[in-house]
């Protein structure tokens, strides 16, 4: 009589493979999309390739940067080597370094969308500040351009309006107010 407490090996194979899945999928070929519906193509695709061509980062050193663009398809390919030296208060400083390969293709329809992606693995939430990045790189080329609305939902929706300006120059000093009644911002 075979032995309750054994278990074949074999029943443990579809459980093992759904999570090595699982954990492959997790990791791996992210892909990210941003619709810039309020912009001719031929402005987004400038704007995509002048973003992988000369990148900006406030936190980052770029110390490598490759770039092939293909024109037919719109869609360019980046290499990218990152590097920062972190200094906090009370810690070692450390250097830190990010190596990214990925690509940002323009769509040929309606609405003009970018599908940011990698085949690599990645930390998804390090894939998305990176792909939140490049987006925002684009939409501020693009209000290098002129006028752009941000889309729905997006973080840098809370921008001011075009043709908002703010009443008074910075560093303006508001009159003092007469006695018992609050100052205007």
């Amino acid at each position: 009589m075979p032995d309750s407490r054994a278990t074949p090996a074999s029943s443990f194979a579809p459980a093992a493979a759904l999570a090595c899945a699982l954990a492959f999928l997790a990791g791996c070929g992210h892909s990210q999309k941003c619709d810039f519906d309020d912009r001719p193509r031929d402005d987004v695709w400038a704007a995509v390739v002048q973003t992988a061509r000369a990148p900006r980062y406030s936190d980052w050193i770029v110390v490598q940067n490759e770039v092939k663009v293909d024109e037919a398809s719109h869609r360019v390919t980046v290499y990218r080597d990152l590097r920062r030296d972190l200094v906090e208060p009370g810690l070692d400083p450390r250097r830190e370094e990010e190596q990214w390969r990925f690509t940002a293709q323009v769509s040929s329809d309606s609405p003009v969308t970018i599908t940011f992606s990698t085949p690599d693995w990645a930390v998804p939430s390090h894939f998305w500040r990176q792909a939140d990045h490049f987006f925002g790189q684009v939409r501020m080329r693009l209000g290098e351009m002129g006028p752009v609305t941000p889309a729905p939902g997006d973080p840098m929706g809370t921008a001011a309006k075009p043709g908002a300006l703010d009443p008074k120059a910075p560093g303006h000093v508001s009159e003092k107010p007469a006695q018992g009644q609050l100052a205007t911002p």
